[in-house]
């Protein structure tokens, strides 16, 4: 259970009336404004503190032109794996496919890979597979890290993430070259692993460029009591709970009157244009009469 606001005095799971049984405070009403105030601040420190991480993730995506740029990198690489990655003629027990193979028609084929010790048969075309598809899943994982590109550790996990991708998209192009075998098929490279490792590259230089030159995070301004949250952390360093929330009440109370002025005088505008149109229409009537 609580404890009373008035006295402090541990309230127990019997003490469910509405007066504290010390005291005698009304439990429910008692400094009921100070502890809605109490309770707005720190609402508004939370948002605060919320407000920021929306602030960055915006400034990730849209924070400058190479960030949008970047999204565009980010995205378009794994579409050069749509293209013919290889072109093979597969051996008659795994199949007997000849011709352009995207990675699309690879997948479709997962089954066929799946059994009669194609996985076995040439380990370092097994490998190779292993590493594009490794690559790929480290691309999803880039993609969706740039929601935390203006983190303090986005640098660090950008050369993590971006030398594993690189090292898994070349090492499966090098793995496949170094496989001089024919137990399973026979081939050699085409258009779309060259677009996809030019892509991969291109992502990973301009992910550093954005990096380096750092992304301005517009953070939008947040109160405290009507006070700018970054005076308010500042009050709380020299000044007392009373003091600021008697300057909390003063800010807030010339925000009202502020408010309030300005809507009277609007309210002043339209009545004077109101007035301003019932003269003019008695003299468009006398003028109609007249004719």
């Amino acid at each position: 259970m609580a404890n009373c606001p008035k006295c402090g005095r541990h309230l127990k799971l019997t003490d469910w009336r509405q007066h504290c049984p010390h005291c005698g405070a009304n439990i429910v009403v008692y400094d009921l404004q100070e502890r809605l105030m109490q309770q707005a601040d720190i609402a508004e420190v939370q948002h605060y503190h919320f407000q920021k991480k929306i602030d960055r993730l915006k400034a990730s995506f849209v924070g400058s032109k190479l960030a949008v740029v970047r999204i565009i990198t980010s995205f378009i690489p794994v579409f050069a794996l749509l293209l013919p990655i290889i072109n093979c003629k597969l051996n008659p027990e795994f199949g007997g496919f000849e011709g352009g193979a995207s990675f699309v028609t690879i997948y479709n084929g997962v089954d066929t890979i799946g059994k009669d010790g194609f996985l076995t048969s040439d380990k370092l075309l097994t490998a190779s597979f292993m590493l594009l598809i490794f690559s790929i899943f480290l691309w999803l994982v880039h993609f969706f890290c740039l929601m935390m590109a203006c983190s303090k550790r986005a640098f660090a996990r950008a050369v993590i993430i971006n030398s594993l991708t690189l090292l898994s998209s070349f090492g499966a192009f090098a793995v496949f070259l170094a496989d001089k075998s024919d137990a399973v098929l026979t081939g050699k490279t085409a258009i779309g692993i060259y677009l996809y490792l030019a892509l991969q590259l291109l992502n990973v230089i301009i992910d550093f460029i954005v990096l380096k030159k750092g992304i301005p995070v517009n953070h939008k301004q947040c109160f405290v009591g009507g006070i700018p949250i970054e005076e308010y952390f500042e009050m709380q360093k020299t000044m007392t709970p009373g003091e600021i929330r008697a300057e909390q009440y003063k800010r807030l109370q010339a925000l009202l009157d502020e408010k309030e002025a300005k809507i009277a005088g609007e309210n002043a505008e339209k009545q004077a244009q109101e007035t301003e149109s019932g003269d003019e229409a008695p003299e468009e009537t006398e003028a109609e009469n007249d004719g």
